[in-house]
Parts: C-alpha cells; structure tokens; sequence
C-alpha cells in the first residue's frame, strides 16, 4: 500500500495508506455505524452511490468478501474509510481480501485513519464533500475542486432499465418500482409475492396494465426532490387510489412528497445496521441508509400518521395514510445487513394486498 489522503471541502486532511483501485475518487463523506459485519453489503447497495463511507467499526474485512453478501454486482461507493482493513480474513466463508476485491471492481479505500476523529468531525459539522487522493496530490487545488463539485448520486445511473417478471409460484403479484435497490429486497419479497420491477420512471398505466395487486417504491441513492424523480411522484400519486403501496428508504419520501409532505435534508443522516426505532409498542433495531427526512407537520397536513419514530433523535420513520392503503418506512425492513427484527411488515402487507384484492 502506499500512502494517501482524505481531502475535505473545509481543508481538513486526513493521512493513511490506500488500498484497492489505483484511483482518486471525490464523494460526500458519510459514516455508518453498526458491529463487525454488513461492509460488504453497504458497499455494493446503490444507496451508496456518490457517498464515502467512514466505517466507526475498528477493523473491517475480517470475514473477507464472498459473493453470497453483494447487495449488488457492482461496487456503488465512491470510496470507503477505514481505521485498519483486515490482511488475514477468517477462512470461514473462504472470501478474498476486501482490498482485492475493491480493486477488482474499480474502488478505492483508504486505511490507517484515525476514524473517531473523523466521526467527531462530520457529527458536529455535518456531511461535506471529500476527495481521496495519492500523497502527491495538491491539497489546495483539490480543496478548490471540491467546493463546486456536483457528484453523480442519481436514481436514472442505478435503476434498472426495463420491466423484468419474477414468477415464484405465488398467487400475488407485486409491482416494485426500481430506484435502486439492494438485492435483499427480492429475496425477501420473493419468499411472498411474484414480483415486476420497473423502471424508476415507469408510467402508472403501465404499472396498472401489468397486473400487480400492489406496488413497493425501493430505496435509492440521492436527493427524494430531485428533478429526475419529478415522475416518479406522479406515479405514485395516480396508482395511490387503485393499488395498495408501500415506500421503502428513498421510497419513502417519494410517498410522502406524492401526497404533499416536505423532505428536508438530514445534517448527517442514519446510516448503518443499529438503528433503534419504536413500533408497536416495542423497540426494534434497523438498517439504514437516511439522508432526508419528513417534516412532521406537513406530514399530518398531508394526511400521514406517524407510526414510527427513531429514538435518537424522533425523525419520522414510518406512516401510514389516513384513508388510502399507503405506508412509508425510512429504514430496510428486510435487513441484509442488520437485524430482521421488522421483517413482519412485508406479511402486514401481503395480508393487505390479499384483503384489498378479495
């Protein structure tokens, strides 16, 4: 490894040795918190995209990197930060080192940070744009770059690009409109439903032309009020009346920008798999990948009820509709990575999906 930097907007830098793809690559730096696991998965979920991530846990790539854990087949990350990338994995999954398996497809990581003090930094100042660069690169014409950098965080680069059918052998059918999501959605939802993905700009009458008995709006990287998504909320909007609908993450907010609600954007955002979230009376921990959230008056102006809350900081994490069969969660309820404690929500749905097609 050789030596590099993590530049950012501010001038702050931060030394280490780089590791993976013999690249420099510029993104907005983010941390995600959460145990020894769930890299792999955070690393390849389009979420991610646009984003470095700093990873609070000391040691990453301990079990290595095996194919089973992609969330994708791409690594979506600009970059990753890490206080000391493991050389030596477990042999259990027999995975390859995380640091080839970054420079097989195309990635740069950054090892050898003191990531607390990083971690400090972002909370107190929020998430600001970072470039990690080779050591002899030129600080200030960096720190120059990044102050008017627009970094590609968009739904259109990561969505699929036309209608694909799953049959399981299930007697519904749900309709998941693509914005970019992680691979452990569909197992999850294959376990229940035959499955159409479209398109993140799909057209409600395409949608309605297919024959799904409901719709799911997945998670995605990027900003919910985006002019490429502009579409997408209309869709949603016209579909509201006709089909049962739940938002996942990005999904979310489209829902609720379909209805009226603002969404603002978070100072730093939840990201990682402990997330603690209050539902039903009880205390579920959750994965994450929130960089906006809904403002709580015009949600209930909106006609949302808050469901769900997370008790760090009481943002909204879950709605549903006063009259209209429509829900919203800002977390993964499927996990991958992280707990499963709220995978019963995609069994509240199909059992709405059944009652609304009876």
């Amino acid at each position: 490894m050789t030596g590099g930097y993590l530049v950012l907007e501010d001038g702050t830098v931060y030394d280490g040795q780089l590791f993976g793809a013999d690249i420099e690559k510029a993104g907005e730096v983010i941390f995600s918190t959460g145990g020894v696991d769930g890299y792999q998965e955070s690393i390849t979920d389009p979420s991610s995209k646009g984003q470095i991530i700093v990873f609070t846990y000391p040691l990453v790539g301990n079990y290595g990197v095996s194919d089973e854990f992609n969330a994708s087949d791409k690594v979506h990350a600009n970059g990753i930060i890490v206080k000391e990338v493991c050389s030596e994995p477990s042999n259990f999954y027999r995975g390859k080192l995380l640091a080839d398996f970054m420079a097989e497809k195309g990635a740069v990581g950054l090892t050898g940070v003191d990531t607390r003090a990083l971690t400090l930094k972002i909370r107190e100042n929020g998430k600001m744009r970072g470039k990690i660069v080779k050591y002899h690169a030129d600080i200030a014409q960096v720190v120059q770059e990044l102050k008017g950098l627009n970094i590609d965080s968009s739904v259109s680069s990561v969505s699929i690009k036309q209608k694909e059918k799953v049959n399981n052998g299930k007697n519904l059918t749900v309709g998941v409109i693509d914005c970019g999501t992680r691979s452990g959605l569909y197992d999850v939802l294959s376990e229940r439903f035959n499955i159409i993905k479209f398109p993140y700009n799909v057209k409600a009458e395409e949608v309605r032309k297919s024959g799904v008995n409901g719709v799911i709006v997945s998670s995605g990287p990027g900003n919910p009020n985006a002019e490429e998504l502009k579409g997408t909320v209309q869709t949603i909007k016209e579909l509201s009346e006709d089909y049962p609908i739940m938002g996942i993450a990005l999904g979310c907010d489209l829902v609720a920008l379909a209805f009226g609600a603002k969404v603002l954007p978070m100072k730093v955002g939840h990201h990682g798999c402990n997330q603690p979230v209050k539902l039903k009376g009880r205390i579920c921990m959750t994965a994450q990948s929130q960089d906006f959230y809904i403002d709580q008056a015009s949600a209930e102006a909106a006609g949302l009820t808050v469901t769900q809350t997370n008790l760090n900081d009481n943002v909204i994490e879950g709605f549903k509709h006063s009259k209209l069969q429509v829900y919203g969660y800002e977390y993964h309820p499927e996990g991958s990575p992280g707990p499963d404690d709220t995978v019963f929500v995609f069994d509240d749905f199909l059992n709405i999906i059944k009652g609304a097609s009876q």
